[in-house]
């Protein structure tokens, strides 16, 4: 496995957690400008012994929101429209991801424990949209909340799960 060296917007990051299955991160945004440097993932609902691909996480769902208009970070009427034509329940509403926000010095220490499986052309600011981040930069942290407590802790928050094909671009 070739070891990470940068993630980008779109990136699939799948690793193991502490129920020795399979998980997958999407990044939804980075912030490269100038130190500190992090990066925001969506959580995807993937859980499985195999290891994933792209095409099997595309029938996955993340962890998100169906928010309120947002004047700041808006989508395109195609983007929003293909949104909508998936998650009718939302209109007019924007979906946005719950953000998992891992610093870079961070994800750096811990990076072996990660593969990258492939990119998706994702919708900009997707977690912009959102209402709520926390942060991931622990590997101990990581392999307990998805292996044990992010179901009951997104459900606490008022997060729902969405499926991931409503934010991927044409």
């Amino acid at each position: 496995m070739p070891k990470i060296t940068d993630i980008n917007q779109g990136d699939l990051l799948t690793f193991k957690a502490n129920d020795n299955r399979y998980k997958v991160l999407l990044c939804t945004s980075t912030y490269k400008d100038k130190s500190p440097q992090n990066f925001t993932f969506s959580a995807l609902t993937y859980d499985s012994l195999e290891k994933p691909t792209v095409v099997n996480v595309m029938d996955t769902e993340f962890f998100g929101i169906g928010n309120g208009k947002n004047d700041y970070f808006k989508y395109s009427d195609n983007e929003l429209h293909k949104m909508w034509s998936i998650h009718p329940e939302i209109e007019p509403c924007l979906l946005g991801s719950y953000g998992f926000i891992i610093w870079r010095k961070d994800f750096m220490m811990f990076r072996d424990n990660f593969e990258v499986i492939g990119n998706l052309n994702i919708v900009d600011n997707l977690d912009k949209n959102g209402n709520g981040n926390m942060n991931a930069s622990d590997w101990e942290f990581m392999k307990d909340f998805f292996a044990n407590r992010i179901n009951s802790v997104m459900s606490d928050r008022g997060q729902q799960t969405f499926k991931l094909k409503a934010t991927i671009k044409d």
